[in-house]
């Protein structure tokens, strides 16, 4: 928690100190035990930290004892529990703790202990103040960590327990290291300990205690104040190190495909692709292509078909992927390309006919557009879809599609069409040309780049991606580039450094709108 009169953050309130001995207590309530065994092993282990304080730290000490002290705080802490705290009849309610930890961001890692975020996150816990005068941790620690549990393979942990009223809380991340942080602000008692912080501390509860004015999360304190889900539970609900109520925003990610056996699926929010390492998922796939919330995979080879929401993209496990059928009636076939939309994903298979189904992964494929339509590759906007036939001429529809829904001849000689939420930019056969017209067919097609003017690192383009920041051109060589919306020219084209190598499939998701 965050004391911010002096702006100094302490683990415990001084005021308290004299007492904070003697009291030793549950501040679990309901069907969460605290585990008493626990609680010796924590003490035992905080104890002899206590007997350290002083002695100047290496910077090997300094994770040594960052571990441990960072432990005790996620851990329960006292000696056994000589007698029980009488909690009379506080009222207490049934409350949902989440917190999301998908959204770190790298000025978050970079201040604070980054050599923790060196290791995948595997946990969370949910730590409660407890009736005062106990604290979160420090001198007391009398307050344990209770496990969140996560939620399928998204990066929200839960769970379900009875509080009183009024309880403060804060969330403890665990990564595979087996260390945890705690958004705890630098402490006067352990300075030479890593420094997390509850970042945006000014939007959290003022709580005055001790004399000084603490920002912590906290249960409303009445009955009144408290809404309760449709479960029945008070939703305590943030992102790590961030204000009460948030969820990591739904942003546009880039999806990748890389050459080569085995797990080939790599993913990135879109605007972090330019500063940050890409993460590598489990499964593997030919062809790619990103919702809103869905992203969709092909292998060309096998012909399995799958789809996950971008959520559950995980490096672990290839559970995540729900595959489908990718059979049609008739002679059809299996599906050669697709896209992901915002409410379908349409396909085309090796008798160029096109297809449809919902991107959620319901029902099965349909035919889209007139008996004749007749395309080798799709994407669709937010009003239309547009095509490339065998011919290498492009063409538009209004969506949604139907079986009378007709094409308007746009123009000749495009290799691949994209669309994002404003533009769409085609690759001629040229390999070079890229021009750029509004998604829903207005306004004239703009020359961006030509073989005249195309970068020298780029040389020829393999296939482009539209996000909601760039459009992203993929050479012939593998190699990424960015073009910042809306793209007017090769000044404006970078290489986009940390990017995998060997990208044989690039898509980027649809824009997010409420």
């Amino acid at each position: 928690f965050f004391r911010s009169a002096r702006g100094v953050d302490l683990s415990t309130d001084d005021s308290d100190d004299g007492g904070e001995r003697e009291m030793f207590g549950m501040s679990v309530y309901g069907s969460t035990p605290i585990d008493a065994q626990r609680a010796v092993g924590a003490r035992a282990a905080a104890d002899a930290l206590d007997g350290a304080h002083g002695t100047p730290a290496t910077t090997t000490r300094w994770r040594r004892v960052g571990v441990v002290v960072a432990t005790s705080l996620a851990m329960v802490g006292a000696v056994p529990i000589a007698r029980s705290w009488k909690l009379g009849k506080t009222k207490t309610v049934r409350t949902r703790f989440a917190v999301d930890v998908g959204c770190l961001t790298k000025e978050t890692i970079d201040a604070h202990w980054p050599e923790f975020f060196q290791h995948d996150i595997t946990g969370a816990e949910v730590i409660l103040r407890g009736k005062p005068p106990f604290e979160f941790g420090g001198t007391n620690r009398d307050v344990g960590g209770i496990a969140l549990h996560q939620e399928g393979f998204s990066s929200i942990y839960s769970t379900v327990m009875d509080v009183n009223l009024g309880e403060q809380y804060g969330f403890a991340l665990i990564n595979a290291a087996g260390e945890r942080m705690f958004e705890l602000g630098n402490s006067a008692r352990f300075i030479n300990i890593h420094q997390p912080v509850l970042t945006e501390g000014s939007c959290l509860a003022e709580i005055n205690a001790g004399g000084t004015v603490y920002r912590n999360r906290q249960v409303p304190t009445e009955q009144s104040q408290i809404t309760l889900n449709a479960n029945g539970e008070y939703d305590a609900e943030g992102t790590w190190g961030s204000c009460t109520g948030l969820k990591c925003p739904v942003t546009v990610k880039l999806i990748a495909t890389v050459q080569g056996d085995g797990d080939n699926v790599y993913g990135i929010e879109e605007q972090k692709a330019m500063k940050e390492i890409w993460k590598k998922y489990k499964g593997h796939f030919s062809i790619v292509s990103a919702g809103v919330q869905n992203t969709w995979g092909l292998d060309t080879v096998t012909n399995r078909l799958a789809w996950t929401r971008n959520a559950d993209l995980n490096p672990y496990s290839d559970a995540n992927w729900k595959f489908v059928s990718n059979a049609n009636a008739g002679s059809s076939g299996a599906i050669k390309d697709f896209d992901a939309g915002y409410d379908d994903v349409m396909g085309v298979t090796a008798d160029d006919k096109v297809w449809q189904r919902p991107v959620s992964g319901a029902n099965s494929w349909t035919a889209a557009g007139h008996s004749g339509s007749r395309l080798i590759q799709t994407t669709l906007g937010r009003t239309q879809v547009w095509g490339v036939n065998s011919g290498n001429n492009l063409y538009r529809s209004t969506l949604p599609m139907h079986s009378e829904s007709t094409w308007v001849d746009e123009i000749g000689g495009v290799k691949q069409v994209e669309v994002g939420d404003a533009d769409c930019f085609i690759v001629l056969t040229d390999n070079k040309t890229i021009k750029r017209k509004q998604e829903n067919g207005g306004g004239t097609w703009v020359t961006v780049l030509s073989s005249t003017n195309i970068p020298a690192a780029v040389s020829a383009i393999d296939q482009v991606a539209v996000g909601e920041t760039s459009l992203w051109i993929l050479s012939t060589n593998r190699e990424l580039f960015s073009c910042k919306l809306p793209c007017n020219g090769p000044s404006e084209v970078h290489i986009v450094t940390d990017a995998p190598k060997g990208i044989m499939s690039i898509d980027a998701g649809k824009v997010p709108h409420p």
